[in-house]
Formats: C-alpha cells, sequence, structure tokens
C-alpha cells in the first residue's frame, strides 16, 4: 500500500488526453483509491466564457437498485431507478476548491454540487 498522497488534486497536462471523453477519464483514474473526483478543462471549458470545468465524480455507486431488497428498500429503489444520482456536473474554477474541500471532509456529497449547479441557468456551479 503506497503512503497517503498531498490532498491536493493532481494534473495532468498532456495532449494525449485531449478529447478524452468522460467514461476514459473514470477508467483511467478508478485504480487510485484516494480520487474521488476528477476536474477536466475540456473544449468546452476552453470555449466558454466562464471556462468551466468539468467535475466527474469517481466514486462508487452507494445503493444501487439490483442490490437492494424490494421488499424493504420499494421507495428507494424506485427513486434510484427515476432519479439516478449525477456523475458530472461544471464548476466554475473559483468553485473548485469549495466543491474539492467539502468533498474531502465528506461535508457534502457529489450529488448536492451536482443539483446546485443544476439550478444555474448555464448548469454550472458558481461560488456563493
Amino acid at each position: 500500500m503506497s503512503a497517503p498522497r498531498d490532498r491536493l488534486p493532481p494534473t495532468a497536462d498532456d495532449a494525449a488526453w485531449a478529447g478524452a471523453t468522460p467514461e476514459q477519464v473514470r477508467a483511467a483514474s478508478e485504480s487510485d483509491e484516494y480520487l474521488s473526483v476528477v476536474f477536466v478543462a475540456d473544449a468546452h471549458t476552453m470555449a466558454s466564457g466562464a471556462h468551466a470545468l468539468l467535475a466527474l465524480d469517481l466514486g462508487e455507486e452507494e445503493d444501487k437498485p439490483e442490490d437492494l431488497d424490494p421488499k424493504y428498500y420499494a421507495d428507494l429503489i424506485l427513486q434510484l431507478t427515476e432519479s439516478p444520482a449525477a456523475r458530472e456536473f461544471r464548476t466554475t474554477p473559483a468553485a473548485l476548491h469549495d466543491v474539492f474541500a467539502n468533498l474531502q471532509i465528506a461535508n457534502l456529497d457529489f450529488d448536492d454540487f451536482a443539483q446546485e449547479a443544476a439550478t444555474d441557468p448555464d448548469g454550472v456551479l458558481r461560488p456563493v
């Protein structure tokens, strides 16, 4: 087991990643047990005025409908089936630190930030 890394998000600055899909980034990052989120500066980021980064959730889904007993969890199964937790959202660079810090201390969940971003007309999480 390797020693814990610094708690700052790692960066990758390599042209080989240009055009990578969120699924490709998740797959490449899943072996790192210390990562829970990755922030991607993609073509959308560079083209948007807000330079909104793509935040990708690397955590596993905690409650999967197929793993729950329908006898006891019918309401939760329905909720998870109808509106699964978000796995990505966009955030301004100014809000990135708040997202990362709150996820690290488990103050908020990824879905909390995704829901907040969804209330913005552009679908972008902005600092308060």
